[in-house]
């Protein structure tokens, strides 16, 4: 009825970072150059490991066209802040600066957003996820602050109810038995 299950492999589920102050060690960086050459704004990926496991990214978008001197200030700040959170002191050349974070310890800061999409069977849901806000230092200490959560805005929470509607209707509509066969 089975193979052999001497011969099948088990896999750990995936344990992801959720909201909240964890202290984290930067395991990885990835550029949108590479994993996401199409992406519209380059970002880099600082991927992150708790020490239970939990895995998580800092996703930090870099500069693009058309942007305000205020939000590029505020990327580099985003940036220089988590690379100085993870020990890296030479900044003369961005790059090298970014892979000395790799190795670093940190406490990162998560927010839970909500966004709502359809299910398997198109049904719209309410989902959340954990979203990086920034870094500091592990020796500092952080209190997390519900109002950095990010619930469904009014216009975003009425598509979901339209969706709803649009979703229900559509499965009460009785079927139409004019078949020829």
């Amino acid at each position: 009825m089975f193979k052999n299950l001497n011969d099948v492999e088990l896999s750990t589920r995936t344990k992801y970072i959720e909201f909240g102050v964890h202290k984290v060690k930067i395991t990885k960086l990835e550029s949108s150059t590479k994993t996401n050459p199409s992406a519209k704004t380059p970002y880099l990926e600082f991927h992150m490991e708790t020490g239970t496991g939990a895995l998580g990214k800092a996703r930090i978008y870099g500069d693009r066209e058309g942007q305000t001197e205020k939000a590029a200030d505020y990327k580099a700040k985003m940036l220089k802040e988590l690379l100085v959170a993870a020990g890296v002191t030479n900044f003369t050349d961005n790059n090298k600066a970014c892979m000395a974070a790799v190795g670093g310890t940190v406490k990162a800061v998560f927010a839970q957003r909500e966004y709502w999409t359809n299910d398997s069977e198109g049904t719209p849901v309410i989902k959340s996820i954990a979203d990086y806000k920034f870094s500091t230092s592990v020796t500092n200490d952080v209190t997390f602050d519900n109002a950095w959560n990010k619930k469904l805005s009014p216009e975003d929470m009425r598509e979901y109810n339209s969706a709803v509607q649009m979703a229900g209707s559509a499965q009460e509509t009785p079927a139409v038995d004019d078949m020829p066969f």
